[in-house]
């Protein structure tokens, strides 16, 4: 059932986007956005020589090609934002908002070939954790997922009324959606597929799809000529390499861990599916919620952690109801597929099992940004679902507590990055001034981004700090290496950050928004899991 499009809807999906990132807007860099910042400054410096540089983010000096495994798209809009308007937090925040409006429109305008209730569904594709966080960062995903949105309205535009031109655009989309994330790569057999399935006019549109291959491939070339690898590739191996080294769960854990994500970083499913199909969907996932709850005992461990001793009794039940959530989406997608047989169906079952497979089975850690993609899809299954079961006025409560959950997530987010720039500033008004010999670190992220800033050293894994001088060693971080402290080296002081109710990327509460080596949840309720950075001078 198509809809209508409504400019007036339109600029209510645009303000819903927008006001909601408004209280983040000096978010502190966080998680990658630090990568996507160095690379934009040495496109200044060398336009097309974007990775002629070198960093250290796995404990060793290293160019950036070595560790940076995005395409440079979004790092040059960052480029042109930074010559006009510097790269402060509020200038990249401002800018971002561009990119998080366009995506939801673009969702609002597909959604419309769908559903007779486009506007929800764009809707509740905002009201989700996986997009209002991911939108609060200056990382290349929401872009991407703009891009990848409005691909698909010009492609199927283009094969259903024969416009040539419309495809043409849309091939074009689509290379920029995989020069600005390279999971962008898997819209062209999604596309190619519904071409295939509208029959005889959609076999010529084909060809347009060798546009974003040759794109890609001289990406690659290009690459390889400058770097001596071709960075297309060299990210697959990557990914490939990581997955082999990591502490592993079992193909059926992963399966867990993955509709637990696809549950959580959604949630809409969780509250929508309950509105409109009433007792029978509140049954099946209470049902699905203890048998995920008895798999979780039974299991004892998803990877390396013991997840009750770990974590607590109180773990098991939001794990079991996420992963019950996820698996309500699966429910969407088989239903709706069984229900129209159609290629607009298969295109949207395509959509959410090629996420979820990319997600959880190849990728080089299952995050909710590499399940972001399969947000709109999602929005757009249940309303597909809602038509004729339930009144419009029913479903903007699930859409509120949605839309709730989701802030509060992303609140979470932003304390946890602040809390990093907050506490480098600390420790350099209480430990650097003039004449104090240096202060060394372990850790990334936004840490290392604000660290650097006000003067401080990165440590790498084969040099120690001098004597007279300081480590400051975060609890909660990556790469902050085992080894890193002799006899000589005491412990002098520990600030803590205060504790969050909801956590999004803590080791020990197993809330692994941005990795699921963090924990098997990309977000946790906790009243009190810490977090502390421990300082420790050299007195040999």
């Amino acid at each position: 059932m198509r809809a209508d499009l409504s400019l007036k809807h339109l600029a209510l999906v645009i303000a819903a986007t927008v006001l909601p990132l408004l209280p983040f807007l000096d978010k502190a860099f966080h998680i990658d956005d630090p990568l996507f910042i160095w690379t934009a400054k040495q496109i200044l410096k060398g336009p097309l020589d974007f990775y002629g540089f070198t960093g250290n983010w796995f404990g060793l000096e290293t160019p950036a090609y070595a560790f940076i495994k995005n395409p440079p798209l979004a790092s040059y809009y960052i480029a042109v934002v930074g010559l006009f308007a510097g790269f402060s937090e509020r200038a990249m925040h401002i800018a971002f908002l561009v990119p998080a409006a366009l995506a939801s429109a673009g969702v609002y305008v597909l959604a419309a070939r769908f559903t007779g209730r486009p506007l929800i569904a764009a809707l509740a594709t905002i009201a989700t954790p996986g997009f209002l966080v991911s939108a609060t960062t200056v990382m290349c995903d929401v872009m991407m997922l703009a891009f990848w949105a409005w691909a698909i309205v010009f492609w199927m535009k283009g094969v259903d009324e024969n416009r040539p031109s419309y495809l043409a655009f849309g091939a074009v989309l689509v290379a920029l959606a995989a020069l600005t994330k390279y999971f962008g790569i898997s819209l062209i057999p999604l596309l190619a597929a519904y071409s295939v399935m509208k029959g005889r006019k959609g076999m010529s549109s084909l060809l347009f799809l060798l546009v974003p291959i040759a794109v890609l491939a001289a990406y690659h070339v290009y690459t390889d000529s400058l770097y001596g690898r071709g960075l297309l590739l060299d990210a697959s191996a990557y990914a490939t390499g990581f997955r082999s080294k990591s502490s592993g769960i079992d193909a059926f854990g992963k399966a867990f861990v993955g509709l637990a994500f696809a549950g959580g970083c959604t949630i809409t499913a969780l509250f929508f599916l309950p509105s409109i199909r009433g007792r029978r969907a509140v049954a099946a996932g209470a049902a699905l919620s203890v048998l995920g709850a008895f798999y979780v005992y039974w299991k004892g461990t998803l990877g390396s952690a013991d997840i009750i001793q770990k974590y607590g009794w109180w773990y098991v039940p939001q794990l079991a109801l996420y992963a019950s959530a996820g698996a309500g989406i699966i429910a969407l997608v088989a239903g709706d597929l069984i229900k129209r047989r159609n290629a607009e169906s298969a295109l949207l079952a395509l959509w959410v099992a090629g996420t979820l497979v990319f997600a959880v089975y190849m990728n080089w850690t299952i995050n909710a940004r590499s399940l972001l993609a399969l947000v709109p899809a999602v929005s757009i299954l249940i309303m597909r679902d809602a038509e004729g079961k339930s009144r419009a006025a029913t479903l903007y409560v699930p859409l509120i507590l949605s839309f709730a959950v989701s802030f509060m997530v992303a609140r979470a987010d932003y304390l946890h990055a602040n809390s990093a720039r907050e506490v480098s500033k600390r420790i350099f008004d209480a430990y650097s001034p003039q004449g104090k010999k240096a202060i060394w670190y372990r850790g990334h992220w936004g840490l290392q981004y604000y660290m650097d800033g006000l003067g401080a050293r990165q440590l790498v894994f084969s040099s120690m700090a001098g004597e007279g001088e300081l480590i400051v060693i975060p609890s909660n971080n990556t790469n902050i290496g085992k080894k890193y402290l002799q006899e000589s080296f005491y412990q002098i002081d520990e600030i803590g950050v205060k504790p969050r109710l909801l956590n999004v990327m803590n080791h020990a509460c197993g809330a692994g928004f941005y990795s699921n080596e963090w924990g098997a949840l990309p977000f946790v309720i906790h009243p009190d899991c810490a977090e502390n950075y421990r300082i420790f001078l050299n007195a040999s």
